[in-house]
């Protein structure tokens, strides 16, 4: 299962839910929230290096025997996705929010960020060296078993390394990093204990495997196609099952797993509706909805003076980006790419998404680790400075010259498009500053209207010049993503940039022998690929949510993740 996932602008705007709805904190403390330092390579609990000091968590906290039993929990996904394989590359991030309500869920996360697996599937894990090679293995609970009766054995682990490895081209899958570094997956003592063995010293194990798949997954049709408006119930294994799932109104809802072998869920009855922005606030406000993201301006003041609710503020799992097409016409130049990276005033658009929030930070420099991490560096470089007169300069380079408002080149004007997902301010307060940044050197910037559902389907075809989107991660392990988000053969990336020497570069970073060493290697890596001109990070920011009040262990969650059953209410 891939660490970075697609978002659109609207959800990441919305700081949505189901960005860490299936977060909380696996240390059962009473106390609300955290501000533990992250080991994981962080400075801090988090924040931006510019006074903004942001907790690693925030949530009411609760034990499993401090939740109510019984009770309903509704929150909002941009889309019920039609492809429903969080392993295959047209995912985004609602397809593994609405996916891990009722599948294994291998990784969890403590308020430390601290990487635990989760005892309801994995008794234990061991990783050692082995002539010179990384060897993990896990051992499965026993009582382990998928709805349908097969057993979660070493199958399960071998069908995701299959399918994920990047040997099969007709496989479209989202994230290979890793999976490609396997040399082997077997059972070992008995078909309950599987035996990965990496190619060399591989430090970021922990990365994969965070979902495991049905064995019905390794017939490539059924990897991709299978999935497709069909969620497959009984290939599921958790504390709740679906109940009822209806693609094209948009819901899913979940309920107590009888064959569930751990603790049962607290919840009588999971919904996740597919709202747009507006709706979702709107059916917060008249408490149809749970729980919502309260991460910008419009949103605080709706929720300012609303009685019976928590509010929540920690780390952000998410970024902002812009991502160019290096194969449209206009973009297959990289004078005019690197012409719209200075025309771009980053601070600027950081300045429309905080507006109204108390809150600043710098436009980011890295897709891979944020500025609270240790190891963070400014990759951007001075591509990233804002410098009309440096952009001017290339356009007149690339052949584009000047006439009225826009340049032309062979009688052509330079226009490109952009979708717009959403109506929400600060989408149209971002897209309107993004058309007057481009006006000012000669571009002319269209946008394009979509629906929100429409997010997965344009940026499987890219039908664009620029598109405004985001990452959304499931673990802080950033570095261990260059390769899915800068390797040649990413399925992440929508710019089609990539080299031989910078997969090399990256293989250097994945094949070092420890973390320190991958870090210092992945940042000069990354540096390489921004330089390509087709990334351009915006902004993390902090996530903020806006919960009932009694609803425990869900609120801004950061890193920490924990199963299931331990989300409800408390007592």
């Amino acid at each position: 299962m891939k660490r970075l996932t697609k978002a659109s602008l609207a959800v990441l705007a919305a700081s949505s839910m189901l960005l860490s709805a299936c977060s909380g904190s696996a240390d059962n403390k009473d106390k609300s929230g955290s501000d533990a330092k992250n080991p994981t390579s962080t400075s801090e609990a988090g924040g931006d290096k510019g006074g903004n000091a942001l907790k690693s968590s925030d949530y009411l906290a609760a034990s499993y025997d401090e939740l109510k039993d019984g009770g309903n929990l509704t929150l909002a996904v941009g889309e019920v996705t039609k492809q429903m394989n969080p392993f295959h590359a047209d995912m985004n991030t609602d397809t593994s929010a609405i996916f891990a309500w009722y599948n294994p869920q291998i990784a969890l996360y403590d308020e430390n960020a601290h990487w635990y697996a989760n005892p309801d599937y994995i008794e234990s894990v061991k990783d050692e060296v082995v002539d010179g090679k990384t060897v993990v293995t896990w051992k499965i609970n026993p009582k382990a078993t998928f709805n349908d009766g097969t057993p979660i054995d070493w199958r399960a682990f071998e069908t995701v390394w299959k399918m994920c490895n990047g040997t099969n081209n007709d496989i479209a899958v989202n994230d290979t990093d890793g999976y490609k570094d396997m040399e082997s997956v077997k059972p070992g003592a008995n078909d309950k204990e599987v035996v990965v063995t990496y190619k060399f010293k591989y430090p970021w194990w922990k990365k994969n495997f965070e979902m495991i798949a049905h064995p019905a997954l390794q017939d490539l049709n059924t990897f991709n196609t299978g999935y497709v408006q069909n969620a497959h119930p009984e290939w599921g294994a958790g504390p709740y099952k679906i109940k009822e799932i209806d693609f094209n109104a948009g819901h899913v809802t979940f309920e107590k797993n009888e064959k569930w072998w751990g603790q049962p869920g607290k919840l009588d009855l999971v919904t996740l509706r597919a709202l747009d922005a507006q709706a979702e606030i709107n059916a917060f406000k008249n408490g149809t909805v749970d729980a919502v993201g309260i991460g910008n301006k419009d949103r605080l003041a709706q929720t300012k003076d609303m009685n019976g609710i928590s509010r929540y503020k920690a780390v952000s799992k998410s970024l902002a980006l812009i991502q160019l097409n290096s194969k449209s016409e206009a973009f297959k130049d990289k004078k005019v790419r690197e012409a719209f990276m200075h025309a771009i005033n980053r601070e600027t658009l950081v300045n429309i998404r905080f507006a109204g929030m108390d809150y600043k930070e710098p436009p980011l420099g890295s897709l891979l680790l944020k500025p609270f991490q240790d190891s963070y560096e400014d990759n951007m470089g001075e591509l990233g400075k804002f410098d009309v007169e440096k952009a001017n300069t290339l356009l007149d380079e690339a052949g584009w010259k000047k006439e009225g408002d826009y340049r032309t080149k062979d009688g052509k004007t330079l226009e490109l498009h952009i979708p717009q997902f959403s109506e929400s301010p600060i989408t149209k307060g971002l897209l309107g500053a993004l058309q007057k940044m481009t006006k000012d050197v000669g571009m002319k910037l269209e946008l394009d209207s979509y629906k929100p559902t429409d997010f997965q389907r344009v940026m499987s075809e890219r039908n664009f010049d620029i598109v405004l989107s985001g990452f959304g991660q499931s673990n802080p392990f950033g570095m261990a993503d260059v390769g899915q988000v800068y390797g040649s053969d990413s399925q992440l990336s929508k710019t089609s940039l990539g080299s031989p020497e910078i997969d090399a570069m990256i293989r250097k970073s994945t094949e070092a022998d420890n973390e320190a060493e991958s870090l210092k290697f992945g940042n000069e890596a990354e540096k390489a690929a921004l330089a390509q001109a087709g990334w351009l990070p915006l902004f993390s920011g902090p996530s903020m949510v806006a919960t009932k009040e009694g609803l425990a262990n869900l609120g801004a969650n950061g890193y920490t993740t924990f199963p299931k059953q331990m989300l409800g209410w408390k007592k």
